[in-house]
């Protein structure tokens, strides 16, 4: 349920007359929003003083857009380091906790170019959040979900398959976390990997765009319901047999 769903929700519950839902609409719409005072609460505010709402119906609509958007807390990280390092390698540590952190004693050439070591293997995460590609809103504001209709872009960048054995990309949406394991070689060779993300790298450094339109070139590589530690040895099967 996106922001547009609730508002459509919490209208179709109003049980006053349509002459006081148009006027209630009207001056919502008049009123200037910040949060926490936008428009979701002012609109909830004037339908329960109108008794056209109920606090039990305000109740279930709250709780049922809570269970359909478990993860909007996640956009609501506002720091990169907090999203990406926090939240990300967290998610993928727990989802596989023989996961280790690198050091020099892991390996000795380590220079902080990947986050995870798994027998010998060497794993790189990015994260990416779907937000709305036309929306200027905060984030929690623009967040998508799943099976969303509306533009959007997530960039997953600063990728160098030359440093790392195994890329855990984590997409979160509003509904659902994504998270697409691919070997190094996988990335360096995929269409949508364009290299040189900044001028004069040399093109050890890349990025990828995933977008509503090609975000199905990498259902493949989607980790679902598999055991995550054998899906990053069989992706990294094909990273070192290249080297």
């Amino acid at each position: 349920m996106e922001l547009t769903d609730l508002k459509n929700k919490l209208i179709d519950a109003f049980e006053g007359s349509a002459e006081e839902l148009s006027e209630i609409l009207a001056s919502v719409k008049d009123e200037a929003s910040i949060f926490p005072f936008n428009e979701y609460e002012h609109l909830i505010c004037c339908f329960l003083s109108k008794k056209g709402l109920s606090f039990e119906k305000y109740m279930d609509i709250r709780a049922e857009y809570i269970r359909e958007n478990p993860n909007l807390k996640v956009f609501e990280i506002s720091a990169p380091r907090g999203f990406g390092e926090k939240f990300a390698q967290t998610h993928v540590n727990e989802l596989c906790e023989e996961l280790v952190k690198p050091s020099k004693k892991t390996d000795l050439s380590y220079s902080g170019e990947y986050d995870f070591w798994l027998d010998d293997i060497k794993i790189e995460v990015k994260a990416s959040r779907a937000v709305d590609k036309e929306s200027h809103e905060p984030l929690y504001m623009k967040a998508l979900s799943s099976d969303t209709q509306r533009p959007f872009v997530m960039n997953f960048q600063q990728l160098k398959p030359t440093c790392c054995d195994v890329f855990i990309w984590v997409a979160v949406f509003r509904d659902i976390i994504k998270i697409w394991v691919l070997g190094s070689k996988e990335v360096s060779e995929h269409p949508l990997y364009s290299r040189g993300q900044h001028r004069g790298n040399k093109g050890n450094e890349g990025q990828l765009h995933v977008k509503h339109d090609n975000v199905n070139q990498l259902a493949e590589f989607e980790l679902g319901h598999r055991d995550l530690k054998a899906t990053i040895i069989e992706a990294a099967k094909h990273s070192l047999q290249a080297r």
